[in-house]
């Protein structure tokens, strides 16, 4: 079975465990790699044209923006077709803080 995995994720600075980190790879990232090695599904990484900052609070900020303007920003890439794929995992951080709207 050919399968896809696209996900979105975000290093840099995040909250974890009550306190902000740098991270070097995103939660998602790690988990769409699990599921990755587990299935041996394509990765495809779902990344904005123009980046969100790198400062966490920065980053909120922007996001609760785009949310409260509908805004859906243009993706650096897309993936070919998505016809020759059986099945496809969708992954992204925890929609109850206002995460980014890609």
């Amino acid at each position: 079975m050919t399968e896809l995995i696209a996900f979105f994720s975000r290093g840099d600075e995040n909250y974890v465990d009550g306190e902000i980190k740098t991270l070097e790879t995103g939660n998602t990232e790690v988990v769409a790699g699990v599921i990755q090695k587990l299935t041996g599904a394509e990765l495809f990484k779902i990344e904005p044209l123009k980046e969100y900052s790198k400062d966490y609070n920065e980053c909120i900020a922007q996001a609760q923006s785009d949310q409260m303007q509908n805004v859906r920003p243009e993706l650096k890439a897309y993936p070919e077709s998505i016809e020759p794929y059986e099945a496809i995992y969708l992954g992204f951080p925890k929609m109850e803080y206002p995460f980014n709207c890609v």
